[in-house]
C-alpha cells in the first residue's frame, strides 16, 4: 500500500509539473486567428474588415515575445485590414515599448487607419515581486528577529489577500509602478496611430460610422458622455474600451459594436469551473472573452482573449488576434451575424 501511495503521490507531481510547463509554455506563444461577421445597423461599413488587437502586455525580450511577434507577422500578412482598432495594455512595462515598435512596424497598413484606446497596464505596472517581498526585504537589514518574524507574515498575508481576491474574482491593484506613458503615446502618434482618449471622430468614406474611444477605468480617466458627445444619431457606432465593464455603463448604450479586451479569456481555464480570473471584470467565469450579445441598447460586444497575459501562463485559454468583417443587413433587425473561426 505505502508503494502505491507512494506511486500515485509522484504521478500526481509529475502531472502537475507538466501542466505548468505547458502552461508556462504550451499555449503562450500559439497565437490564434478568430474571424467574425457582424452587421451594423442600416448595414454601415459593410465590406470594411477590421483587425483587432489587444493585450500585447509587451515586456523583457524573451523567446516568447519573439515568437509572438513571428506569428502575429505571419498571421497579418495577407489579412488586408481596412481598420486597425486596438484596445489597450500594450505594455506589460517599460521594457516592453521596443517591441510595441516592432509590432507598429511589421503590421500591414490600413486603409482607413489605425486608432487605440489605452488599457490600465499602459499606466502602471502591478508588481507581485514587490507585493510579495516588499516587507522582508525593507526589513532584511535588521537584526532583530522580532522584526524579520514581523515582515515574513506580512508577506503570508499579502500572498493570502491576492488568493481571496482571485478566489471572489475581485479587481486586482497593488505595487503599482508607473510605466512610461507619454513615451508609448508618442510611438503611437509617430506610427500614425490615432489615441481616442474620450472622443470619437468619423471613419474616413463612412459618415454613417463613427469611432468611440474612453479612457481606462482603473488607471485613467473616464468621461463616457465626452466620449460620445456629437455622434449623428442616424450613425452607427464602434466604441472601443480596454475594459468590458464599460460597454454596461447606460451612457454606452449607443454603441452598436463594442470591442474589448482586459480579461485575456481567463488565461486559465479549468473544466467544469471556467476561468480562475476574468480580472474583476462583471464577465462570468464560464463567458470571460469571446461574443456578447447583452450589452445595454441593441448592441453587440467582441471581448478579445489578447495576445499576452498579466501572469506568464495560459491554460486551454491561447492568446488570439480578431478579424471583424463588417456585413450588409440590418443589426438592429438581426443581431448581427457571427462566424467565428480559429487557425
Amino acid at each position: 500500500m505505502k508503494k502505491l501511495l507512494a506511486g500515485l503521490s509522484g504521478l500526481a507531481f509529475l502531472s502537475a509539473m507538466a501542466g505548468m510547463l505547458y502552461a508556462w509554455a504550451g499555449e503562450r506563444p500559439r497565437i490564434f486567428l478568430r474571424r467574425y461577421r457582424v452587421a451594423l445597423p442600416g448595414g454601415a461599413g459593410a465590406g470594411i474588415r477590421i483587425l483587432h488587437l489587444s493585450d500585447q502586455h509587451f515586456g523583457p525580450d524573451d523567446w516568447v515575445r519573439r515568437r509572438r511577434l513571428r506569428r502575429l507577422q505571419e498571421l497579418t500578412a495577407n489579412l488586408n485590414p481596412d481598420l486597425i482598432l486596438f484596445t489597450g495594455d500594450f505594455l506589460h512595462n517599460d521594457t516592453g515599448l521596443d517591441a510595441v515598435e516592432a509590432m507598429l512596424r511589421t503590421l500591414p497598413p490600413a486603409r482607413l487607419g489605425s486608432y487605440a484606446v489605452l488599457g490600465n497596464h499602459d499606466y502602471v505596472e502591478y508588481s507581485y515581486r514587490q507585493l510579495f517581498t516588499g516587507a522582508w526585504q525593507s526589513s532584511a537589514a535588521s537584526r532583530e528577529p522580532g522584526v524579520r518574524l514581523k515582515a515574513l507574515f506580512s508577506d503570508i498575508r499579502s500572498v493570502a489577500q491576492v488568493f481571496w481576491q482571485i478566489y471572489r474574482n475581485d479587481r486586482l491593484r497593488f505595487a503599482c509602478i508607473a510605466n512610461n506613458t507619454d513615451e508609448l503615446k508618442a510611438l503611437l502618434d509617430l506610427y500614425d496611430i490615432r489615441l481616442l482618449q474620450n472622443e470619437s471622430i468619423p471613419v474616413p468614406e463612412f459618415p454613417n460610422l463613427w469611432l468611440a474611444g474612453v479612457d481606462d477605468p482603473i488607471e485613467g480617466e473616464v468621461d463616457l458622455v465626452k466620449a460620445f458627445a456629437g455622434i449623428p444619431a442616424e450613425a452607427a457606432v464602434i466604441y472601443l474600451t480596454h475594459n468590458p465593464d464599460l460597454a454596461y455603463a447606460p451612457e454606452a448604450a449607443r454603441a452598436s459594436l463594442t470591442l474589448s479586451g482586459h480579461t485575456h479569456g481567463g488565461q486559465v481555464v479549468l473544466p467544469g469551473l471556467g476561468a480562475i480570473h476574468t480580472q474583476g471584470t462583471m464577465l462570468p467565469r464560464d463567458h470571460p472573452a469571446g461574443y456578447f450579445d447583452d450589452v445595454p441598447g441593441d448592441g453587440k460586444m467582441i471581448v478579445s482573449r489578447g495576445m499576452g497575459e498579466s501572469t506568464p501562463l495560459r491554460f486551454r485559454c491561447p492568446p488570439e488576434i480578431i478579424v471583424i468583417d463588417l456585413a450588409p443587413g440590418d443589426g438592429n433587425r438581426d443581431r448581427g451575424l457571427r462566424i467565428a473561426l480559429n487557425r
